[in-house]
């Protein structure tokens, strides 16, 4: 059975009633388990999973890490009392930790899209959109630039953009975005995030309504070595 990902239908609800479809002992009171139905958002696209706790009738599930094997989400967590497949039980996430992944995630893709219009040269090779997050790209920077981007950044928050995402078929993907990673999978549904009328391009995470709510960019560092340039952020302020 397929779990039903309620972290993008609703990406800002923070408790639902669920089932366990199953549940394997790991030792130590560590188990893993799957879900009917999850609010919990599974690492992947440099965003961290989501943490928070599964409780049924006879005991709970402090969950502490989800991620996919394959098509399925696996959650991970330290049982409390007895769990059984097939009860039903209420899942509550950590609200506090999703929320700031989603304002660090959007972030980072608002400073992507500012770094596009003014430096198109660049390329993307990776990011990191957790407590220690980061971009990276083919090509330099000056670090001088630094409070000048991060004032453009800020800026633009301020301006309260929209920030859409929706699903999409490789196809559409492929017509629509000008940047396609080589691994995205072809024959299942895609996400797509695009803020106000930036260009739209492929993610799987999960964002905040609009930059407003990211709160405030702090650019830390803008490093060069070896013909890359990594630029490291954090966010702060009031959401």
């Amino acid at each position: 059975m397929t779990t039903r990902p309620l972290y993008y239908e609703e990406p800002y609800i923070q408790d639902a009633q669920c089932h366990i479809l199953n549940i394997q002992n790991r030792g130590r009171q560590m188990v893993t388990f799957e879900l009917d139905q999850t609010i919990f958002y599974p690492e992947g696209g440099g965003q961290p999973s989501d943490q928070g706790d599964v409780t049924t009738a006879t005991g709970a599930i402090k969950v502490q890490a989800v991620h996919h094997q394959g098509e399925r989400i696996i959650h991970e967590g330290i049982l409390v009392g007895s769990v059984e497949p097939g009860q039903e039980g209420k899942a509550t996430l950590k609200w506090s930790r999703r929320h700031k992944n989603m304002r660090v995630h959007s972030a980072g893709h608002l400073l992507h899209d500012i770094l596009m219009t003014t430096y198109p040269d660049l390329q993307a090779i990776r990011g990191n959109h957790g407590d220690k997050a980061f971009l990276e790209y083919s090509g330099t920077l000056e670090p001088s630039i630094r409070e000048t981007l991060e004032r453009t950044v800020n800026e633009a928050i301020q301006a309260d953009i929209p920030i859409r995402t929706w699903d999409s078929s490789y196809e559409e993907v492929i017509a629509i975005c000008k940047f396609v990673p080589s691994n995205l999978p072809k024959n299942k549904e895609l996400r797509v995030l695009r803020i106000g009328d930036f260009d739209p391009m492929p993610d799987g995470g999960v964002q905040v309504r609009s930059t407003k709510e990211i709160g405030r960019v702090a650019i830390h560092h803008i490093i060069n070595e070896d013909d890359k340039v990594m630029i490291r952020y954090g966010v702060a302020g009031p959401t």
